[in-house]
């Protein structure tokens, strides 16, 4: 049996009295301490908010829990949403290259990279959004945020039990590995690798899947049905190593909030 001394002080200022949230985690101590870090110290809290609905634009690409795929922690189904019909929850603006964690049921590992074309659009309120400083690769801060020792963290932070969830401050304080930015580089580049290697053969075998399909349809009924082709996969090399993606964003336009527009309106009044 697991004992634990606490004082009172302590387990108030915690707001936790359940033994799992005070004890240190077990999965973090595999890896030496000399690179253990907070996600604070090599990552920062994305604030950025916009309501779409205010929005000149008549779409935009919304960004929630369901478009990220569990599995390969990738960003599979984006929704293409009116701004009209914007969800209340959408609302937190992503940069590139951002980190987005589901808080609900966390231990889940629904975590992505967003990719530089959904630059500047739309996530849920249900993410915390993970934005890597300068010199730290967020390709590698993906892999370790989605390590069993992190999930483990996640889990002794939650509260609620249907669904537990984290909050901004639990992500921040969670401890993970990180080596030199050679070695998060090289990691990287393993991950990116893997990651398009992984979606080359899941579309090798849809092709195969639906031309199957067609020709047992056309067995059936005679006439001839031409095989359904799935979208082609994006081939464009992905930067991964930390110059490029800290190139590629000094190219891109800067984050678009409910706070810059407010004050590019201010702009534009003063000059009347």
């Amino acid at each position: 049996m697991k004992t634990l001394i606490k004082n009172r002080t302590e387990l108030q200022r915690a707001s936790r009295w359940d033994i799992d949230f005070h004890l240190p985690a077990e999965g973090i101590t595999q890896f030496p301490r000399e690179i253990l870090k907070r996600v604070d110290q090599v990552a920062e809290v994305g604030k950025n908010k916009r309501d779409p609905g205010k929005s000149t634009d008549n779409t935009f690409q919304y960004l929630d829990i369901s478009s990220v795929d569990v599995m390969s922690g990738s960003i599979v189904n984006p929704q293409e949403v009116d701004t009209v019909d914007a969800p209340s929850r959408a609302r937190k603006v992503v940069r590139a290259f951002d980190l987005m964690i589901s808080t609900c049921r966390p231990t889940r590992g629904a975590i992505a990279v967003v990719p530089p074309k959904f630059h500047d659009q739309i996530a849920s309120t249900g993410f915390s959004i993970i934005r890597a400083k300068p010199g730290t690769n967020p390709f590698y801060l993906h892999f370790a945020l989605r390590l069993p020792s992190t999930l483990e963290q996640f889990r002794k932070w939650s509260t609620g039990s249907s669904y537990p969830a984290i909050l901004d401050e639990d992500v921040a304080k969670t401890l993970i590995p990180v080596p030199s930015p050679e070695e998060q580089d090289e990691i990287a580049k393993l991950v990116v690798q893997a990651l398009q290697a992984r979606e080359a053969t899941v579309h090798a075998a849809n092709e195969v899947w639906n031309k199957t399909l067609d020709a047992i349809t056309s067995r059936l009924s005679g006439v001839p049905i031409s095989a359904h082709i799935d979208e082609e996969i994006d081939v464009t090399p992905i930067p991964h190593n930390i110059a490029e993606i800290e190139a590629l964003l000094e190219t891109l336009p800067p984050l678009t909030s409910d706070r810059t527009a407010a004050k590019s309106i201010q702009i534009e009044l003063s000059d009347i």
